[in-house]
């Protein structure tokens, strides 16, 4: 059973890994938004900063849910069932 566990948390990071890199254009895009807001906040301080991409561009980005899911598979439930797999392995008895 525990190394079950330690197989099925190496399954999930790779599907989290597979989610990420689906949505890598999606991540791209909004880095690149972002930075460019800040960089305008920064340069013009007086005036208020432009408005983030338009609806019509963001309909199309629609990852946020499978960036999401990859980032939990990949840093909090795949983690998770490997130290759980590990820590019945130390201590079968329980």
């Amino acid at each position: 059973m525990p190394k079950l566990l330690g197989i099925i948390g190496l399954l999930v990071i790779c599907a989290g890994i597979d989610l990420l890199w689906q949505s890598r254009h999606e991540i791209k895009f909004w880095m690149v938004a972002y930075l460019a807001f800040f960089r305008a906040l920064l340069h013009n301080r007086d005036t208020a900063p432009p408005v983030f991409p338009s609806k019509e561009a963001a309909q199309k980005r629609q990852g946020a849910v499978r960036f999401l899911l990859g980032v939990s598979f990949v840093f909090l439930l795949g983690p998770l069932l490997i130290a759980i797999g590990i820590t019945l392995i130390f201590f079968p008895h329980l």
